[in-house]
């Protein structure tokens, strides 16, 4: 049989598109959304049987097919796994036709906002405030795509990502996502971290029609929401896999928990509950604290005195640090399930193996130079994410106390890349919209499996459900980072 050349894969490519759209179009004029058995259905027509490298990427950021990252959970550097859903054979010729589903949430005065044929804007709203206790800059966070830029772009397009702090407050966060839409008129906004501010945000970006790609946060308040997008797993999801660490790694302990009082907060600590509840988890203390509190002296001996084993710090890096530190003035030292940040760590010193700290995270751990153990399975995405801070930004110390925030970051633009590749040279916020709702691969080493075709109410928007278990380590350097002792698990034990 005669092998198909690339214009001929096209052709018949855009044929099956053209019956696609029309499909999509007439449910659309109807009133009917494709629900996802339709939109699975058009995106096999429209891919046919084509295997995907997914585009990897070069160390200096280049379009490569032969350092191909992983695709559909494939070795990293080797995957040939299909692509759900791209209607591309990984050649970045066969991109031109883009997803073989394409989005009609977007207007024709609103699909290329943000895009032009230099340039694709990205504005962030971020916790700038606190950048300086991780020893980092706005300045610091575009590293990756000035390597891509260096290497000529997005199908020749520069990707400029700006930054509005949003102060960790929700009042601030909507501030700075006006500003973002009013400075940049961006195609995407991005949400940092923050439970917080993003339900906040998400709310604007409806009002306002805005393309939302935002960090972990509550399902509550995401209900019909058309225009924000997540990655990642859901705060409640956290919440589980908490308990699931519980009764993996302290079964039979008892535990106390020190939580944020915020109603964007809760619904982790009610997921945990549930679990706690089926697993038999007992729970002696149960208390919220307002942000920043400070003092901490009398929760440690309440803690103390209901015979706590546990202590589960649902709090942010900064104000779990503070709450250790506390906790070993007073000789009080139980195992600590926390958010884990190097900054805690490296903070602690000695204080934080003793006994090791371990957490949830929605990142695998970073420690720089350690290449061995858990670290071996993403090692190039360490390796090139060093590379390019040695070339781009040579003074960013990546063994401080930042370096694991700037890799996660890092992380996250890879990915993003590896969505605006498969959105292809005409993309557009509806073509990339396409992308997503048929979207299953793990597109970096570095990253877990993002899956934005689950079936349920809603689920279309959100595409991450696997997290990484993090515990404090003394790394070869002699500073005490974080590993991962499971990595990328939907469930534990």
């Amino acid at each position: 049989m005669a092998t198909s050349t690339a214009a001929q894969r096209r052709t018949r490519t855009r044929r099956l598109a053209v019956l696609v759209v029309a499909a999509l179009t007439a449910a659309a004029c109807s009133g009917a959304r494709l629900d996802r058995s339709q939109q699975v259905a058009a995106g096999q027509a429209g891919r046919g049987s084509a295997n995907s490298n997914a585009s990897g990427i070069s160390s200096d950021g280049a379009v490569d097919s032969n350092e191909a990252n992983t695709a559909n959970g494939g070795a990293a550097g080797g995957g040939t796994g299909v692509v759900n859903g791209t209607g591309t054979s990984g050649d970045p010729a066969d991109a031109a036709d883009g997803p073989s589903y394409i989005s009609t949430l977007f207007g024709p005065d609103e699909d290329t906002k943000g895009i032009t044929d230099s340039e694709i804007r990205l504005c962030a709203h971020a916790a700038l405030t606190y950048g300086a206790a991780f020893n980092t800059s706005a300045d610091d966070l575009n590293v990756y795509w000035t390597s891509v830029n260096d290497a000529g772009g997005v199908y020749g397009r520069a990707v400029h990502t700006y930054y509005e702090n949003d102060n960790y407050t929700p009042t601030d966060a909507v501030k700075a996502a006006t500003a973002c839409r009013d400075k940049y008129d961006p195609f995407m906004l991005l949400g940092g971290i923050g439970f917080d501010q993003i339900p906040a945000v998400r709310n604007w970006a409806e009002q306002n029609r805005m393309l939302y790609f935002h960090h972990t946060a509550t399902v509550n308040g995401s209900e019909g929401k058309q225009f924000s997008y997540t990655a990642l797993p859901t705060t409640e999801k956290a919440g589980e896999m908490f308990a699931e660490l519980m009764t993996w790694k302290f079964p039979g302990k008892k535990v106390g928990i020190i939580k944020r009082q915020s109603e964007n907060w809760e619904p982790g600590v009610d997921g945990f509950k549930r679990l706690a509840a089926q697993n038999g988890i007992q729970i002696v203390l149960d208390r919220p604290v307002p942000q920043n509190k400070g003092s901490y002296l009398q929760d440690i001996i309440d803690l103390r005195n209901a015979g706590a084993d546990v202590v589960w710090l649902w709090l942010n890096a900064l104000e779990t640090t503070t709450f250790i530190k506390q906790s070993k003035a007073q000789q009080f030292s139980p195992n600590f399930m926390v958010f884990p940040f190097n900054l805690t760590t490296q903070t602690l010193g000695d204080d934080a193996l003793t006994p090791p700290i371990t957490g949830i995270a929605m990142w695998n751990a970073y420690s720089q130079g350690d290449y061995s153990g858990p670290f071996a399975d993403y090692a190039d995405d360490m390796k090139q994410f060093e590379d390019q801070y040695a070339k781009y930004r040579p003074s960013v110390d990546l063994s401080g106390v930042g370096g694991d925030l700037l890799f996660l970051n890092w992380s996250a633009q890879k990915a993003m890349h590896q969505l605006l590749l498969q959105c292809g040279p005409n993309c557009t916020r509806n073509r990339f919209l396409g992308v997503l709702y048929q979207f299953k691969q793990r597109v970096t080493s570095s990253s877990c499996t993002i899956d934005f075709t689950r079936s349920g109410p809603d689920n279309d928007h959100r595409g991450g459900y696997e997290l990484a278990v993090l515990e404090a380590y003394k790394a070869p350097s002699g500073k005490v980072n974080l590993h991962n002792i499971a990595s990328c698990v939907e469930h534990l034990g």
